[in-house]
C-alpha cells in the first residue's frame, strides 16, 4: 500500500493493471438548435466524440433526461474562451421530448 493510503481512516487498497471509471459531470450548456433527433450545444467542455450522456433539458416548462451520443465537437473561437460547440445524437428521446420540439417547430413556423 502506498503512503497516500496510509493518511486516510479506512483503508484503501491500490490498483495493480487498469481499472476504468466514469466520471460525470454536471457543466452549463447553451442549447443552439434542436430536432427531435438530436441538438447542437455550446459548452466550455470538449467532451468525447462517441461518449453518452445524459442532458438535462427543460423545454416548454417541461424537464427530461436524454440520453445523448456525442457525434462532433469543434472548437469555437480562440483560446482562453475555450468554447466548443458539440453535437449530440439523441438516443431513445422521451415521448415528452420529441412532442415539445416538434411544438417549438410548429410555433417557430407560424411566425
Amino acid at each position: 500500500m502506498s503512503l497516500l493510503a496510509d493518511r486516510r481512516a479506512r483503508m484503501r487498497y491500490e490498483v495493480v493493471g487498469v481499472l476504468r471509471g466514469t466520471l460525470e459531470i454536471s457543466a452549463p450548456a447553451r442549447v443552439k438548435n434542436i430536432s427531435g433527433d438530436g441538438a447542437l450545444l455550446e459548452t466550455s467542455a470538449p467532451l468525447h466524440v462517441g461518449a453518452i450522456q445524459v442532458v438535462h433539458m427543460t423545454l416548454g416548462g417541461r424537464s427530461a433526461r436524454v440520453t445523448s451520443r456525442v457525434r462532433h465537437v469543434a472548437p469555437i473561437g480562440q483560446p482562453p474562451k475555450g468554447q466548443y460547440a458539440v453535437g449530440l445524437e439523441f438516443v431513445c428521446p422521451p415521448e415528452a421530448l420529441t412532442v415539445s420540439v416538434a411544438n417549438l417547430i410548429a410555433d417557430a413556423q407560424l411566425d
